[in-house]
């Protein structure tokens, strides 16, 4: 009967796991480039493992645990802006950005903005790790979906080219780890960025004024919801099914 509360107390923590990760889907259902995660579960094995019957040999399991929350890296809906600074990949590649420690992070968030001293940054002011600068005098931003970025500056009736926009892929994507404000950093399992310009095979195409949305589907998270509450429900009933047969016992023995 002390098996009974452990596995149960197992499976409602796994389950608080899923209903937090569904929330921060839906929380999330508007942010651009927004990747929604998955929880995955293992069974525990029984410290007794085997039971003899007259029959055969079974394993006893000791409840459940969450084996990894990973990222889905299914694409979004790609919207039209018309901001000349927004850019989605219609494909698998991401922006490599640059963060203040001079580290290297991936994104799918094409959300990007000229700061003061006049580079592309994102939404959380991480420039591009190409370093891409716009002068104060360029018009006519234009990104092409091979990722030439030109413009013109001052009077100037020629397109000036300010630099080339290279996308990074990765061997396992899934494997990326998240760390927030849609940014991930590659893992050993993920494999090292493989860097390659728009267009190439596997890194995909950029549209100049479109944004990726986030890849959550309301009906999908919803339907997820219900069901890891219906197990949370579940195992709160073992639990104290549990609890009034130990109650039962003690009462037994006076």
């Amino acid at each position: 009967m002390i098996d009974a509360l452990y596995i149960s107390a197992t499976g409602l923590r796994s389950q608080q796991e899923q209903i937090d990760a569904i929330s921060n889907n839906v929380a999330n259902m508007q942010t651009p480039g927004f990747k929604k995660s998955r929880v995955s579960f293992a069974e525990i094995a029984h410290a007794g493992v085997l039971e003899s019957t007259s029959h055969a040999m079974h394993g006893v399991g000791g409840g459940a645990r969450v084996q990894a929350t990973l990222p889905v890296f299914s694409e979004g809906e790609i919207r039209p802006t018309r901001n000349a600074t927004d850019l989605a990949i219609d494909g698998a590649g991401f922006f490599e950005l640059e963060n203040a420690l001079g580290e290297r992070v991936y994104t799918r968030a094409g959300q990007f903005r000229v700061d003061a001293d006049g580079y592309l940054v994102s939404v959380g002011g991480l420039r591009l790790a190409q370093g891409i600068r716009i002068p104060q005098d360029a018009a006519e931003l234009r990104i092409s979906d091979t990722g030439e970025i030109t413009a013109k500056l001052g009077n100037d009736a020629e397109r000036t080219e300010l630099g080339v926009l290279e996308l990074a892929g990765f061997a396992s994507p899934d494997a990326l780890q998240a760390i927030g404000e849609n940014n991930f950093v590659p893992t050993d399992a993920s494999g090292a960025a493989s860097f390659g310009r728009a267009g190439d095979p596997g890194f995909g195409r950029l549209q100049q004024g479109y944004l990726e949305m986030a890849n959550v589907d309301l009906i999908d998270e919803m339907t997820s919801l219900v069901m890891a509450q219906r197990a949370y429900q579940l195992n709160a009933r073992v639990l104290q099914a549990s609890d009034q047969v130990l109650e039962t016992i003690n009462n037994l023995r006076r």
